[in-house]
């Protein structure tokens, strides 16, 4: 078996050394002439002037004097002048202050022209007399040099009559036809800079939040006055080398042609000696040849308002304003201290990093729509890390407390009696979960590596969870409860003449099996010969252990990842079924009481403490707004969640007080020995019982004393089984305190459930006893 498998491996190995580097002269070919595609568009650019592209793939200037047309252009001032004017003059200023538009506030023509719209607008305007904002000071606008974050919003289909629509029969990939719905932006930026290249992805959603558009976007970023210009570029668009012209001024071409002439040359440069196509300004989507819809996207960014400077005491004051706050005007150098310190932490005393806000217009010029973003809003990616890995460590904490509750419930299960009680399947479904994390955490860890430390924190103790402790309490279980699952073997032909023996049902530790098992049929030796049990040491069933349990954990892997693409509808279908299927760990042990008879599998810290600490990821996602998952609020699902899992706890405990068969039919269930009847005078006379030491003060009951503690126990009598179903005088409760044995023993409950933990047999005439 070994050699085989070492041969499978050296044929692998030399296949994949074997294997071609995959550029075959076709490929070759095509990259040649992708290269010198680019080089010439290169040339194209560096050799054109603003509002004249010159011969570029997909920029059509014959029917409007620029490209966008003018009516785009006005929609995108417009998007910056409200921007500018909210700031400015806000929603609640008591005058309007007055701001310098000097050559080191502004460096861009747009700016000033938007401040002096803004200024010469307000001039007679006074509103609202609660200021509640600090005058914004003069200098450079409060922006974040470095956006990258993720940010979240809503859009809005704008109707431009006179906007330029191509006719045509062709079905472009990645249109959007509702209109509204949600946004999503993933924006990465590059080298700081006056202008910085910026790189990113865009999630264009319908209302329902389905029908899904991911378009990668590269563009420019001019951080002094906060505008941002993308495009995506493919075959049939040259965005980015039309990029500069897709600008508002002249100046802001000058300083994009600059940038980008530098950037594409040197990503041309790396495309010859790696001798691949791709590029930074498309992905490997963008690279199909089949018609789609283009965008270019203008964002601008709103000014930092003014901050509640505060510090950790301070958060102390949830309700009503805190005294001890008080508002800093938001400056440049504030924010650049903040950025330094999110990148690297020292411990300064710099304010909480407001929230990144942004404003946009997304043009579509082969497909002929107009979106509009108000208000987006997100972290940035500092922000967000810091929040993941507070995420990751309080996942930490909550598997540490797992592990503490399984090793005390495997210190309480420690026998073959106790350990039949409890479902395999419930500690299966808690394992598969655990080591769904577990890759969950580790594979996230290896691509992100500010939350590398906390993040494989979290997944080394998710992994104790599973394969130190709770595969080693499942192997126990399996172990166990293995001759419920063996088919009767067969018997074999007798040699002698012996007389068989009579059959005793019994498990492999020895002990009786559960009353509800079929008898075994007793196997009769020829002399001389022994069963061979070497064998059956327990690999083979930690194999197939182990083999099921990574089968069904990556299995459900597969299709989880696999589930992403499908659907909306079917997709959260799917997510919900499968969560609460992962919330529906006590079921199997619920259904176990029921079938065996039995209950008190496990400790009430266990079910309490379990049952906490797996409703907390759902606490977390369905009702936490700031989640590091981007997910929607739904106290509806959460509450339905919340609302099983306290459904089978409550199952749970009415099987401890009510006994594991309460409100369910007799006749569907298999049988099982009840150990707190009311026992008829003519049965308990006949079998031998104890004799009572005093009459009981309650009618029809007789005292005994208790074999295990020596103390008297009472209870209940009735003249014959006739009167059964009359005996309603004593309550299921009032039966709980004693236990009465099928050899017609009487004992404490507690006592008897104590004896039972290590002995399957009647502590006074030592007959074997049904487990609990």
């Amino acid at each position: 078996m070994e050699q085989s498998r070492l041969g499978v491996f050296l044929i692998l190995i030399i296949i994949i050394l074997l294997a071609p580097d995959g550029n075959s002269p076709t490929q070759r070919h095509e990259i040649d002439h992708i290269i010198e595609r680019e080089k010439l568009e290169l040339e194209t650019l560096r050799n054109s002037t603003f509002g004249k592209p010159g011969n570029l793939t997909g920029i059509n200037t014959e029917n409007e004097s620029v490209f966008p047309s003018d009516l785009v252009r006005g929609q995108v001032r417009k998007m910056r002048e409200d921007v500018m004017a909210d700031y400015f003059r806000g929603d609640h200023s008591s005058e309007v202050p007055v701001r310098n538009v000097g050559s080191q506030g502004t460096n861009n023509g747009i700016e000033k022209e938007l401040l002096a719209e803004v200024q010469k607008s307000d001039n007679n305007a006074q509103e609202n007399k609660n200021n509640k904002r600090a005058p914004i000071l003069n200098g450079p606008l409060p922006l974040y040099r470095n956006v990258s974050g993720t940010l979240h919003g809503e859009w809005s289909r704008v109707k431009l009559p006179g906007l330029l629509i191509p006719q045509s029969n062709i079905t472009y990939q990645k249109n959007v036809t509702a209109d509204s719905g949600k946004i999503t932006f993933n924006i990465e930026e590059k080298e700081p800079g006056k202008v910085q290249e910026v790189g990113m992805t865009m999630m264009i959603k319908n209302e329902e939040g389905g029908d899904s558009k991911e378009i990668t976007l590269y563009g420019v970023h001019f951080t002094d006055s906060g505008e941002m210009v993308l495009t995506t570029s493919s075959e049939r668009f040259s965005g980015i080398f039309a990029l500069p012209h897709f600008t508002l001024t002249d100046e802001s071409y000058n300083l994009s042609k600059t940038l980008l002439l530098s950037s594409i040359s040197t990503a041309i440069q790396k495309q010859e000696d790696s001798s691949h196509s791709n590029s930074p300004w498309q992905s490997g989507s963008d690279q199909v040849s089949d018609p789609r819809c283009e965008y270019i996207v203008y964002i601008q960014f709103h000014p930092i308002d003014t901050p509640e400077f505060s510090t950790p005491l301070m958060s102390f004051f949830p309700f009503g304003p805190n005294p001890l706050q008080s508002q800093q005007p938001m400056t440049l150098e504030t924010i650049h201290e903040i950025e330094q310190e999110l990148r690297r932490p020292t411990g300064a005393p710099v304010p909480p990093a407001p929230p990144i806000i942004l404003s946009s217009i997304i043009y579509s010029p082969t497909c002929g729509f107009v979106l509009s973003t108000k208000g987006s809003e997100g972290l940035k990616v500092e922000k967000y890390y810091d929040k993941a890995s507070n995420f990751a460590l309080c996942a930490a904490s909550v598997m540490i407390v797992q592990i503490w509750l399984l090793i005390r419930q495997m210190n309480e299960s420690n026998t073959p009696s106790t350990v039949s009680r409890v479902s395999f399947w419930t500690m299966a479904m808690m394992s598969v979960v655990d080591g769904y994390l577990t890759i969950a955490f580790l594979a996230v860890s290896i691509f992100v590596d500010s939350c590398f430390l906390p993040l494989v924190s979290a997944a080394f103790f998710s992994f104790l969870l599973v394969s130190l402790f709770g595969m080693r309490f499942l192997m126990t279980i399996y172990r166990v409860q293995r001759p419920e699952r063996r088919a009767n073997p067969p018997a074999a032909p007798a040699t002698n003449t012996t007389p068989a023996p009579v059959p005793i049902n019994l498990s492999a530790s020895g002990l009786p099996a559960p009353v509800t098992a079929a008898p075994q049929t007793p196997v009769v030796l020829p002399p001389n010969q022994d069963t061979n049990d070497s064998d059956d040491d327990g690999r083979q069933d930690l194999g197939m252990l182990y083999s099921r349990f990574y089968f069904i954990l990556l299995g459900s892997i597969f299709l989880s990842l696999h589930a992403t693409s499908w659907p909306p509808f079917f997709r959260n279908i799917f997510m919900n079924s499968a969560v609460i299927l992962a919330n529906s760990f006590w079921l199997p042990q619920v259904y176990r009481n029921v079938m065996r008879g039995c209950r008190k599998a496990f400790t009430w810290e266990f079910v309490a403490g379990m049952s906490f600490c797996r409703i907390l990821p759902v606490l977390y996602i369905y009702c936490w707004k700031d989640n590091i998952f981007y997910i929607e609020p739904n106290l509806k699902t959460a509450a339905l969640i919340i609302g099983w899992v306290w459904f089978q706890v409550c199952a749970l405990v009415s099987q401890e007080v009510f006994g594991p068969r309460f409100l369910i039919p007799t006749n569907l269930l298999p049988p099982a020995y009840d150990y707190h009847p009311i026992l008829p005078l003519d049965d308990l006379e006949a079998a031998d019982p104890q004799i009572p030491t005093s009459p009981s003060t309650v009618p029809g009951a007789r005292i005994f004393d208790c074999a295990i503690c020596m103390q008297s126990v009472e209870v209940p009598t009735i003249s014959s089984e006739n009167e059964a179903g009359r005996s309603g005088g004593v309550g299921l409760l009032g039966r709980r305190g004693y236990m009465v044995t099928p050899c017609k023993h009487v004992f404490h409950s507690n006592c008897l459930e104590g004896w039972m933990r290590f002995r399957l047999q009647c502590p006074i005439c030592r007959n074997p006893l049904p487990p609990l």
